[in-house]
């Protein structure tokens, strides 16, 4: 006896569809990986807008504090001006003032000047977290 081996059309489809179920498997388990680092990363982004929300209700907390500062600078430095005008002041007292005008004036300067760089700092940051979100969707 021969035991050649015809393939039927049975045989054929019965190939295929085991071949179909391996491919489903296959893909059932490419979605639950994917379905799981889809967890693991919305995560992430959860723990960074945490971080990001405590930076920012810093950074506001900071930049008040800086812009309260600068503001009572400001009448300190309106109120020695009016000294300085009205008349009422010694040479010296106007020299001490001038003096204690230009200190106000430079700590003014040097606050904005810190103010600036905690805002640029902050757009930077904010920026690289926006990138970071975006690539790992």
């Amino acid at each position: 006896m021969n035991n050649i081996v015809y393939a039927t059309p049975l045989a054929k489809q019965d190939e295929q569809f085991l071949h179909i179920e391996e491919l489903i498997e296959a893909k059932r388990r490419m979605l639950l990986d994917k379905q799981k680092k889809l967890k693991f990363i919305s995560k992430q982004n959860q723990f960074l807008d945490v971080v990001k929300d405590d930076y920012s209700k810093y950074y506001n907390y900071i930049s008040n504090q800086k812009q309260e500062q600068i503001k009572a600078l400001e009448i300190l430095n309106s109120y020695i001006r009016d000294l300085t005008t009205s008349g009422k002041l010694t040479k010296h007292n106007i020299d001490d003032a001038n003096f204690e005008q230009n200190k106000i004036l430079r700590e003014i300067k040097s606050i904005r000047k810190g103010l600036d760089s905690i805002m640029e700092n902050s757009n930077t940051i904010n920026t690289e977290l926006d990138k970071k979100a975006a690539v790992k969707l």
